[in-house]
Formats: C-alpha cells, sequence, structure tokens
C-alpha cells in the first residue's frame, strides 16, 4: 500500500444520486480546502477508490440500487479505514442513529448546514487518519513478531511480564522437562528478540506484547 503525500488533505468522497447535491457538496468542499471526488452510485465509489487509504465519505443514505447502507456494510467488510458522515432526508432518523451504531461518524439531515457539515468532515477525516495509523501500526507489530521463532515467541511472552533469564527458563523446563533451557541461552534469545521487534528494554517488550494481546482479541471477535 503506497501512503498519501503528508501534505495532501485526506480526500473527502461525495456518493449521492441527486446531481445537484453533489455539484453543491463539491463546490463547499473545495473552497474549504479540501478534495472532494464525487460518484453517482455505490458500485461507481466501490470499484474507484482506495478503501485502504484515510479519508471521508458523504454517503447518501438512500440510492437507487444499491443503498448507502449496502455500500457502508461493504466497507465494514474490507476493513476500510474510511470514515463515513451520512446524509438522510426528513424522516429518516430511526435509520441515521442505526447506523452511527454501526461506526458512522454522524449523520446530516438534507439541506446540510455547512459548518455543521464541514465540522463532521473534519471530525471523520481525522478519526479516519488515526484508524490508519492504528492499523499500520498493527500490520508492522504482527510482522515483526511473526519473525520471531515459536521458542522466542515464547519466551519473549515470559520476559515480557518482568521475570529474569533464570525464571524464564525455570518455568520453561517445568512446561517441557525434555527440553531444558538455561538462563544463558534465554539471554540470547532475548538478544534477538530485542533486533528483531526493534526495542532497547524489557518494558518496551511488556507493552509490545500486552498490544499483541489487543490485537489477537480484537482479530477473534466476530
Amino acid at each position: 500500500m503506497t501512503d498519501m503525500p503528508l501534505h495532501l488533505p485526506p480526500p473527502v468522497y461525495v456518493v449521492d444520486d441527486d446531481d445537484a447535491v453533489r455539484n453543491s457538496l463539491a463546490a463547499l468542499l473545495l473552497a474549504s480546502g479540501h478534495t472532494p471526488q464525487t460518484f453517482a452510485s455505490g458500485p461507481e465509489f466501490l470499484a474507484q477508490v482506495d478503501l485502504a487509504q484515510p479519508g471521508c465519505v458523504l454517503l447518501d443514505l438512500r440510492m437507487d440500487g444499491m443503498s448507502g447502507l449496502q455500500v457502508f456494510d461493504a466497507m465494514q467488510l474490507c476493513g476500510s479505514v474510511l470514515k463515513t458522515v451520512f446524509l438522510s432526508g426528513h424522516g429518516e432518523l430511526a435509520a441515521a442513529v442505526a447506523v452511527v451504531k454501526q461506526g458512522a461518524v454522524d449523520w446530516l439531515e438534507k439541506p446540510c448546514n455547512e459548518h455543521t457539515l464541514l465540522a463532521a468532515v473534519a471530525k471523520a477525516t481525522a478519526l479516519s487518519h488515526d484508524n490508519a495509523q492504528r492499523q499500520h501500526q498493527q500490520r508492522l507489530l504482527m510482522e515483526r513478531w511473526g519473525a520471531l521463532s515459536p521458542r522466542q515467541q515464547e519466551v519473549a511472552r515470559l520476559l515480557a511480564t518482568g521475570i529474569s533469564s533464570k525464571e524464564v527458563a525455570r518455568a520453561l523446563a517445568l512446561r517441557d522437562p525434555e527440553r531444558p533451557i538455561d538462563p544463558r541461552t534465554v539471554d540470547t534469545h532475548r538478544s534477538a528478540i530485542f533486533l528483531k521487534l526493534d526495542i532497547r528494554s524489557s518494558h518496551e517488550l511488556g507493552r509490545l506484547v500486552e498490544d499483541l494481546g489487543r490485537f489477537e482479541s480484537a482479530a477473534q471477535t466476530p
């Protein structure tokens, strides 16, 4: 995945089957320093946009063909870091509240107040950027952890609890009496672990293993 240039603001995608709405929103966003891109349908948007890059989506709740809810579900299914602000018509409060509970940043009733809309866009782009950064850090951590051998991972989890090399060796011997290990070998593993994980202290290792546990728990959550 190619990172976006840091000097460019995250894009704002306007997905609405109403030409007038798309054009007016694009003009407002452009005048406010954003880089809007417009799409007349959900399939067009999903086919052309890199959903792995941060940004904001202004998404019409009801469109002919693929609805905004279906577009949102497709984005959620592929783990997109984009954040969504729904645009809804009068009388769609229940549906709008439901999508916010499912992870949308906000919903705005048409016609939108300009200041409210721009504030929602700013919030969504900031959240999307933070989400992208977290996913990047998670991928990096998983890649580095995967570079450790199974034995090194076992040693790392024990060292992360703050115990000494002698205590790690004792714990491993109790787990597997047929594969005893001495403290000097634990120290050798420690050096390799720190090098592969690009860390300098047991404190950093403790935080890393804690983060790893959170990522693994999140991955197992349906």
